[in-house]
């Protein structure tokens, strides 16, 4: 979706917008907003991403298939912005989907490398009631903050929209996926991709030659439990975050 030049600078959709983005969250599993982040603070995040990525890949390999890193970001500027943290076009959409009691217990990143190859398609976070075929509402939603352009060669993420957010968890993904539509999430960098956790997807292979950096942050329902390990926040980059991103991180390791 391209926002108006006044729903971008007052950071406010229009009601109009915000109920076509749910039901887009309601019936296809995600959303995309394009372009919405300044464009300095997207330039500051790559910059400062690719400086930890290289520090952090010197020392790891690669842990989400050949050339594929899966990284936990410092809480730290520009990481933890405002814009990014607690972006107010995001939880618009998070705070009618999961309340406004939500909490944000990831704070990280994947990034393909020229060489990576498909994922299998997989979802991101366990069914509440597996044995059932239970249509739940959303409990958990993943935001990707695209630090570069998105394109068909450097590795964009596959989704399989229309309702397998939905899916019981009988299904065989494995089988099903290929006889199902699928498409490429191709955006600008600064966009925000907002999806229900449960969604199917796949990295695909990197086929440029530099890496396709990406942030991703997960708002979940105060009383769901994943395997994440907390997020480490020190006291003070706590006490410098707005009431609503304080309430966001409360259940993190404040140090």
């Amino acid at each position: 979706m391209k926002l108006s030049p006044q729903e971008i600078e007052t950071q406010a959709l229009n009601p109009e917008t915000l109920q076509l983005a749910l039901q887009c969250m309601k019936v296809n599993g995600y959303v995309v907003f394009e372009e919405v982040l300044p464009k300095d603070l997207v330039a500051g995040l790559h910059q400062e991403f690719m400086q930890v990525f290289e520090e952090h890949r010197a020392r790891t390999d690669s842990n989400r298939g050949n050339n594929r890193y899966q990284m936990h970001l410092p809480f730290r500027d520009p990481f933890n912005h405002e814009a990014v943290i607690t972006n107010p076009l995001a939880l618009a959409v998070i705070d009618e989907m999961l309340g406004q009691d939500a909490v944000c217990h990831y704070f990280a990143s994947d990034t393909p490398l020229p060489g990576s190859d498909y994922q299998k398609v997989h979802s991101d976070i366990h069914l509440l009631f597996p044995e059932t075929s239970l249509a739940l509402p959303a409990y958990s939603i993943v935001v990707n903050i695209p630090l570069v352009d998105f394109r068909e060669d450097n590795g964009p993420v596959e989704i399989w929209p229309g309702g397998t957010h939905l899916m019981p968890g009988a299904m065989n993904i494995q089988e099903l996926a290929p006889l199902m539509h699928s498409e490429t999430v191709l955006m600008p960098a600064g966009s925000l991709l907002i999806r229900d956790m449960r969604m199917w997807h796949r990295g695909t292979p990197n086929r440029s030659d530099e890496a396709r950096p990406n942030m991703a942050l997960i708002y979940s329902r105060h009383w769901l439990k994943t395997h994440y390990p907390s997020i480490a926040i020190s006291a003070g980059a706590y006490e410098g975050l707005s009431e609503r991103g304080k309430r966001l991180f409360r259940f993190e390791k404040i140090t």
